[in-house]
């Protein structure tokens, strides 16, 4: 009776809202078929062209625009109403999966355009973003906002979790019906991709759905708001509170050196441990794992009291993972790996992306988050092709001590922030 007790009352608790409960569910089956598309999309990149480096130009190119197109898109997020916004960019990113569908189905795609269509999602993700980040707040109380946004990074890490063994198991299925002699002269990698495409243009339908039927998000924001000055509310806020300037710069570094392992998972799979692409999808899987138990952690203990140990508990145990990575060849102990860095990656984002969110005014937020976004966006140019790049020279292991020694330099940056007491002050928003 505890356990039920405590999930209904204090991990689920935001859930009692309806609008943001349609959001919930809507965002869940979306974000699963994101999850499968994108899992499909790295490995067919790689294994068309044996290049690690490919899976970090598509990662690049998905995250890229809003770095370029953030402030822009926050801008539009707090001018226009953040529901339409959602609902014109789910549009995009669904016909953005029929294209690649049909392509990669009618074979007559190639790496470079599989890197063209990515960017295109790219560009539609840079005004998505921030309009779902600034969303949240819309839909929940203010009581209730760090649990909204531990539930958000809960959705997520659930869909990444969920999503690749999705992928996995079309994978084994297009590899079983091609060795039973069916569908003669198709690739598994080709085959399987085009059913996660296919999974993942279906997928969007329930979120477009959800959104029709939420109530909050559909008022334009008042002329105050227009003003040019307000492009650039977002860095004077920041100016004005330095401990957050701070925490969104370590987070930049931190992110430089965590997030290449979606990079490094495939040759990682391909090259440690001699396996393929369901060997692959169970790590991302694993990853995803680790993210959700992340995820719950923060929706159902995090606080603005214990933020700062929640962010130094996160790079800690993502420090742990990537130097096990390095250290161990087996698939079990790179499985328990994949948890680590999961869990203590989403443990840390979630946390400070909770401690940026409550602290930003509500007619400044979205651009705010939209600088949050950037950074994360940012963070992937140097990371991503950097070790793609080192991975098809130095052995992989080898780039993941790499890693683990940046990462060890944000924890200590991280440490003189928290243990100066500036952050905690933040918790509060201004309106």
């Amino acid at each position: 009776m505890i356990l039920p007790r405590l999930l209904r009352e204090r991990t689920f608790r935001s859930l009692r809202h309806r609008d943001y409960r349609l959001y919930f569910y809507g965002q869940l089956v979306s974000f699963i078929g994101s999850w499968v598309q994108n899992t499909a999309l790295m490995w067919l990149a790689y294994d068309t062209t044996g290049d690690p480096r490919w899976p970090a130009w598509i990662l690049i190119a998905q995250v890229g625009p809003t770095l370029f197109l953030g402030t822009l898109g926050g801008a539009v997020a707090d001018r226009y109403p953040k529901r339409s916004i959602i609902v014109a960019t789910q549009i995009g990113f669904l016909a953005n999966a029929m294209l690649l569908c049909f392509l990669v189905a009618t074979d007559i795609t190639s790496p470079f355009l599989l890197l063209g269509i990515q960017l295109v999602s790219g560009v539609i993700q840079a005004f998505d973003l921030p309009a779902r980040l600034s969303f949240v707040p819309e839909l929940v109380p203010r009581e209730d906002l760090v649990n909204a946004v531990g539930l958000n990074s809960l959705l997520f890490n659930s869909a990444r979790s969920i999503g690749p063994a999705i992928a996995g198991g079309l994978f084994f299925l297009a590899a079983l019906l091609l060795d039973h002699g069916y569908l003669p002269g198709s690739r598994v990698a080709t085959l399987g991709a085009i059913w996660c495409f296919t999974l993942n243009a279906f997928s969007f339908a329930a979120v477009l759905v959800a959104l029709r039927k939420i109530e909050h998000g559909r008022k334009v924001l008042s002329k105050t708001t227009k003003g040019k000055d307000s492009y650039w509310a977002g860095f004077q806020y920041l100016r004005r509170e330095p401990a957050l300037a701070a925490l969104l710069g370590l987070t930049g570094f931190f992110c430089v050196f965590a997030w290449p392992i979606l990079t490094l998972l495939p040759p990682y799979t391909r090259l440690i441990l001699g396996e393929a692409e369901r060997t692959y999808s169970l790590l991302l899987s694993a990853f995803g794992g680790g993210a959700l138990v992340g995820a719950l952690a923060t929706a159902t203990f995090a606080n603005d009291h214990r933020s700062g140990r929640f962010l130094l508990f996160g790079v800690a145990i993502c420090l742990v993972g990537v130097l096990g990575l390095a250290l161990v060849a087996t698939f079990p102990m790179a499985i328990v790996c994949c948890v680590l860095m999961g869990f203590g990656m989403v443990l840390y984002l979630s946390t400070a992306q909770s401690t940026m969110q409550t602290s930003a005014p509500n007619h400044s937020r979205g651009k705010v988050m939209a600088l949050w976004a950037m950074m994360l966006s940012g963070s992937s140019l140097p990371g991503h092709p950097t070790a793609g790049a080192l991975a098809a020279s130095v052995p992989v292991s080898t780039v993941l001590f790499g890693m683990a020694a940046g990462i060890a330099l944000a924890m200590f940056g991280l440490t003189i922030l928290v243990i100066s007491g500036k952050l905690r002050a933040t918790g509060k928003s201004s309106e």
